[in-house]
């Protein structure tokens, strides 16, 4: 199997833009929901997260247009979950991309430095190949690695 890691400031994405509109905090995401053609839910994930930290996130997607809403999940000693929606019209998501070309995602959507970081694993070298080239058509690939392991390395 191959494992793929790319990393992509990816154009008209909502996280990838809070991202960037946020470099110094490192956000996760185990992912969202494509609602309806230009409707996108996900569920963010502010580690280390201070209540300076929450409170300019929550103002940022309150006040920004395209984000039409969101909502505090729940709140740990050291983590923020936050529910967001927005309207927005990327070329195509890289969860998309990722399908479309029969990749597995592996551990969560990580958002940091304004950039947009995956690991997946694909059966073959082609396959994760035009993965890399699809992703081309949705913003800048900064990292692009293929590597050949195993499954169980990756799964474990």
């Amino acid at each position: 199997m191959f494992k793929v890691e790319f990393g992509i400031v990816h154009h008209n994405c909502p996280t990838n833009q809070l991202s960037r509109n946020f470099p110094d905090v490192h956000f996760t995401s185990p992912g969202g929901f494509i609602v309806s053609p230009g409707l996108v839910e996900e569920v963010l994930i502010i580690d280390d997260a201070n209540d300076e930290t929450v409170e300019a996130v929550m103002h940022y997607l309150n006040t920004t247009p395209g984000y039409d809403e969101c909502e505090p999940l729940e709140r740990t000693a050291d983590r923020a979950f936050i529910r967001w929606r927005a309207s927005c019209t990327p070329e195509a998501f890289c969860s998309q991309v990722v399908e479309k070309n029969r990749a597995f995602k592996i551990g969560n959507e990580v958002q940091h430095e304004g950039l947009e970081r995956w690991t997946v694993a694909c059966y073959t070298r082609p396959q994760a190949e035009q993965l890399l080239e699809d992703l081309k058509a949705l913003g800048e690939v900064k990292i692009a690695r293929i590597t050949e392991t195993s499954w169980v390395d990756v799964l474990n």
